[in-house]
């Protein structure tokens, strides 16, 4: 590699919004970090929202988060000023970004399409508790189904 020359890396972050924010500007704040890679020398390849879903755990007293994955390239050292401007915003709960792939070519990887709607994801409510959840039942043994009693007939 000749010197002077920066080699492309592959680099994921995935980062938590708060809940409350409208969708229209979650998208904005998506589209500012892809500016900020465009902005960097860095690639795009894709932004996918997935949605608000509940967290593994409570962070700064919020329960739920919409979820922002964030696939691109850039050169060493992009990471840092992505990092700086999500811990900037106040909306971000969560951010946590990897190296994918140390030596990528640029020209092999292609620009994807984004999904910046956050999808609306339907959560399970489990009705059952939780140590009757692993067995199957049918739906006459649901507890709270009154119909069995009509099935049994004295003699």
């Amino acid at each position: 590699m000749a010197k002077g020359i920066e080699q492309m890396r592959e680099y994921e972050t995935i980062y938590v919004l708060n809940p409350e924010m409208s969708d229209g500007t979650a998208k904005d704040f998506m589209l500012k970090m892809k500016d900020l890679v465009t902005r960097e020398s860095g690639k795009n390849i894709k932004v996918d929202c997935w949605g608000r879903r509940k967290l593994a755990w409570e962070r700064g007293k919020q329960q739920r988060g919409l979820l922002v994955h964030h696939l691109y390239l850039g050169e060493p050292g992009i990471v840092k000023e992505y990092e700086r401007t999500l811990a900037i915003d106040e909306n971000v709960i969560l951010r946590q970004s990897v190296m994918v792939n140390p030596f990528v070519d640029p020209a092999t990887r292609t620009e994807q399409p984004d999904q910046l709607e956050p999808p609306v994801i339907r959560e399970r409510r489990d009705t059952m508790p939780r140590h009757l959840q692993d067995f199957e039942m049918d739906d006459d043994m649901m507890p709270g189904n009154d119909d069995s009693d009509d099935e049994m007939m004295m003699d």
